[in-house]
């Protein structure tokens, strides 16, 4: 479909400031309600589902992620927190979005601080960095769905090794 605003769709800055972002995807999403097929893409698809996670995890627990490298421990406590509630069966009935959102904001996080970015592969949504392939999805399932020790701090250091040995 034709887009109906060539304002938009320029992208945006994952440094921004939580609220310019939330500002932004509003804008954007009410840009498709109205026509503009053309700018539905996996990039702001995950940025909403960072920012579901982002409000949900305010509301729910109180705590404010705003995506600097310092969130990470905050965010593996929410992690800890939602898996026990998970595996204890007693916390979510929508354990997979949980799951799909907690990992749009690891990747957001590895996005605006390391660099990189979304690509859709055969596996599934990944985030790129120094040219390897890195499955955050899959690493939320592990330490969520089955109860793994995994640490988000530690695989957020070992994708930050990636920005300078290429490897993983």
């Amino acid at each position: 479909m034709k887009r109906l605003d060539t304002e938009s769709g320029k992208g945006f800055s994952y440094k921004a400031d939580i609220s310019v972002l939330e500002q932004y995807y509003q804008k954007q999403f009410d840009l498709i309600r109205k026509g503009n097929t053309d700018l539905v893409s996996l990039e702001l698809v995950m940025l909403g589902n960072a920012l579901d996670f982002i409000s949900f995890v305010k509301s729910s627990f109180g705590i404010t992620l705003d995506g600097n490298d310092k969130s990470v421990v905050p965010f593996e406590e929410v992690l800890d927190a939602l898996s026990r509630g998970i595996i204890n069966k007693n916390l979510f009935d929508k354990q997979t979005s949980i799951a799909q959102k907690a990992g749009a904001y690891l990747g957001f996080l590895i996005i605006a601080n390391i660099g990189g970015k979304w690509v859709d592969t055969n596996e599934g949504a990944a985030v790129v960095v120094s040219g390897r392939e890195v499955y955050v999805m899959d690493f939320i399932s592990k330490r969520l769905m089955s109860g793994s020790e995994l640490n988000a701090a530690d695989y957020y250091k070992a994708v930050n090794a990636l920005k300078t040995t290429g490897e993983h």
